[in-house]
């Protein structure tokens, strides 16, 4: 009985040893497993969003500043230097009032030229390169006592000759109508385009619409060329060129 009873005995005690063996091995498992992992964790010191931003803080930009400094740099360098009128002429110097009398005066008596219903009565001048075509004076335009005269001012750029000229169209045009006998015709040109016209050769011409309207004359001058219906002509018709030329 005693022999039976310590058989059971250390029977109970080997399987409580198994039991309490497999009970351990479980834990050690679970614990290592969770222990790799939190070690992984921890070893690593950051999480990817630590990364990304250690990269940025490291390289000491962002990416909006370097292309707000492109773009200044850019825009800075694209700024003109200088000012340019609509024609393209720098604006350098300050410019005065002057006038180009378009004859030359004489002791006797000036002459009526007539320009009567269509005659062309034209002159061609140059304004300095660096100057600018404002205006014309006629100083006298007789209508030899008439009334109801008329007649037109027409502008031109000269193109090599009186007829390639007068192909294109005219820069300026006016008409005058019921004129009176010997009255002074002022034109202004800035009224159509602002600071007149850039320096250059042109050509007026003075066409009668009427009869008995024409203009006064004197000497040819050496810097213009005259016409009377398209032909030379030694009539210097009386009359200034306004413009505008580099104050010295």
């Amino acid at each position: 009985m005693k022999k039976t009873t310590a058989i059971l005995l250390a029977v109970f005690l080997c399987l409580g040893s198994v039991m309490m063996l497999a009970s351990c091995g479980g834990k050690d498992a679970d614990t290592t497993a969770e222990g790799t992992k939190t070690t992984t964790a921890a070893d690593s010191g950051s999480e990817p969003g630590d990364t990304q931003s250690d990269t940025a803080v490291d390289s000491g930009t962002e990416p909006d500043d370097t292309q707000a400094d492109t773009q200044a740099d850019t825009q800075a360098d694209t700024q003109p230097d200088t000012q340019t009128e609509p024609d393209g002429t720098k604006e350098s110097t300050s410019l005065v009032e002057d006038e180009i009398q378009l004859y030359e005066p004489r002791d006797t008596d000036h002459t009526p030229v007539s320009a009567a219903n269509g005659t062309e009565l034209a002159c061609k001048f140059t304004v300095p390169a660096d100057g600018r075509l404002t205006g014309l004076f006629f100083e006298s335009c007789p209508t030899w006592t008439s009334e109801g005269s008329g007649f037109t001012v027409e502008l031109y750029k000269w193109d090599n000759d009186y007829e390639n000229t007068v192909v294109s169209s005219p820069l300026f045009t006016q008409e005058f109508t019921d004129w009176q006998d010997n009255k002074e015709c002022e034109i202004d040109f800035t009224d159509a385009v602002e600071n007149g016209f850039q320096g250059g050769t042109y050509m007026w011409i003075f066409r009668g619409t009427t009869a008995n309207i024409g203009i006064w004359a004197y000497d040819p001058s050496e810097d213009c060329e005259y016409f009377e219906n398209g032909v030379p002509g030694n009539n210097g018709f009386r009359v200034v060129a306004y413009v505008l030329v580099p104050e010295e």
